[in-house]
């Protein structure tokens, strides 16, 4: 468990918020510019670093949203509190 735990911290490392942001978007650490929203962009890094793939559920493809949802209202609660 604790590598797992790991493997999230170094992702969410890699992709902190840059604070030179621009009128176009956040920046982030990692590279990537004009993010309207980091928070998703950081949930999506950590899903596709766990090698987390979508699921059909009720031949539905949602898992993957659900996901991202989830890490993206901890992850406001981690930036809040920084």
């Amino acid at each position: 468990m604790s590598d797992l735990i790991e493997r999230i911290r170094l992702i969410i490392d890699h992709h902190r918020r840059d604070e030179d942001a621009d009128s176009a978007g956040v920046t982030c650490r990692c590279g990537a510019t004009a993010l309207s929203d980091h928070a998703r962009h950081v949930a999506e890094q950590i899903v596709d670093g766990l090698s987390l793939g979508p699921e059909t559920v009720g031949g539905l493809t949602t898992r993957v949203r659900y996901v991202s949802a989830v890490l993206d209202d901890e992850l406001t609660k981690l930036e809040g509190a920084e």
